[in-house]
């Protein structure tokens, strides 16, 4: 979901690139050229895998080319860049990769000094081990002013703000001082993140120290910041809408986005935390059933979101969630578990008992189920 500042810039500027004087038509896909990063574990210097995140890449490049932009890649030396190793690759991923000619660019990218900012529309950032190269590159932050300077688009998802934290206008001000911005926050390095203990720095607190008005979403939410021609993403997840809002912003009208569990999954858990019951049936209704439910991911989220991991805000509305997942899965025994602990912490005993009753029923074996049923009847 996304969030508009500036919304009178953004109208003037899909005028201007709505007009038949709009450039060429080209967006630079920004990479880090990490292959692996220096760590000191234990007191000793080691190397933990580097790359750029595929999906950040994969969905940006989708959503680029079938609205009809050409798409060059760059990295701050130019030359060879890899991915990251993925646990799960989507169908997306797969062909992105499979694809000979567009892996050749990526081996061969383009370095800063060999770009021409009049040649392009708009530059985007993806995430993956930037914090080590995006911000040292002098030469890939002039490019960047260049661009926006001359009107251009600015994206960046996740690790990629760490590009503009040194990005400076002619007249000398920082791009991001004053501006809403969103990247991968604390929390979820906190939850997610295996190398954030050897990170140089924490990205939300380095824009934050730099003069950005943070904006934070709870972990894994879809989040897309735009302001003026500034467009930044928190995670992953919010990968398809920064490419969806520069397309916007360029006067395009980007594809219909595919839907995969996670992504659909989460949008459930989203629209119950930042709309309401009805919005999540509609949520499902749009797009026709419920088939890409992931029932498991549905119940930890709900279930670990109740109890605080994903913030305060999920936290407050940790019932609502649990109700709704119960409605969505009504035979899963930790999710009525997790409801019969909530009411019986906020001193609703029938409640309690009720959905502690359906759980054992489903499974009589729950040692934790057990372990409540017992301290209920002392």
């Amino acid at each position: 979901m996304k969030q508009y500042f500036c919304p009178f810039i953004l109208f003037i500027t899909s005028l201007l690139y709505s007009s038949p004087l709009s450039a060429q038509d080209q967006i630079l896909i920004v990479v880090t050229n990490n292959a692996e990063v220096q760590v000191t574990i234990d007191g000793r210097d080691s190397t933990i895998a580097g790359g750029y995140t595929l999906s950040e890449v994969t969905q940006a490049y989708d959503v680029f080319i079938k609205s009809g932009f050409t798409v060059d890649f760059m990295s701050p030396h130019g030359g060879k860049t890899q991915y990251e190793p993925e646990e799960k690759l989507s169908e997306l991923d797969k062909a992105f990769i499979d694809n000979a000619e567009i892996m050749d660019q990526l081996k061969n990218t383009l370095s800063p000094n060999q770009v021409n900012a009049s040649e392009y529309n708009a530059i985007y950032f993806a995430g993956g081990k930037t914090l080590w190269d995006f911000p040292n590159s002098s030469e890939l932050a002039t490019l960047t002013s260049s661009i926006y300077e001359q009107g251009g688009v600015i994206g960046a998802i996740c690790h990629g703000p760490a590009a503009l934290l040194n990005v400076r206008l002619s007249n000398g001000d920082r791009l991001i001082e004053g501006k809403y911005i969103s990247s991968f926050t604390n929390l979820e390095e906190q939850l997610f993140s295996k190398a954030a203990e050897f990170y140089p720095f924490m990205l939300q607190d380095e824009l934050t120290r730099l003069g950005a008005k943070f904006q934070e979403a709870p972990p894994l939410f879809d989040q897309s910041v735009v302001d003026g021609r500034l467009v930044t993403g928190q995670n992953p997840l919010s990968t398809y809408s920064v490419a969806e809002d520069m397309m916007e912003l360029m006067g395009k009208t980007p594809p219909q986005r595919p839907w995969d569990q996670v992504s659909f999954t989460v949008g459930i858990v989203q629209n119950r935390i930042q709309g309401s019951k009805n919005d999540v049936y509609k949520f499902i209704d749009s797009h026709g059933s419920d088939s890409l439910l992931d029932e498991r991911l549905l119940s930890e989220l709900s279930i670990y979101g109740s109890r605080g991991y994903m913030g305060a805000e999920v936290q407050n509305q940790g019932i609502q969630l649990l109700e709704i997942a119960s409605e969505l899965i009504p035979d899963n025994p930790q999710i009525l578990e997790e409801l019969a602990r909530y009411h019986y912490k906020n001193g609703d005993i029938n409640k309690a008992e009720q959905y502690l009753t359906e759980s054992l029923k489903i499974d009589p074996d729950s040692e934790t189920a057990n372990e409540l049923k017992n301290e209920m009847e002392q």
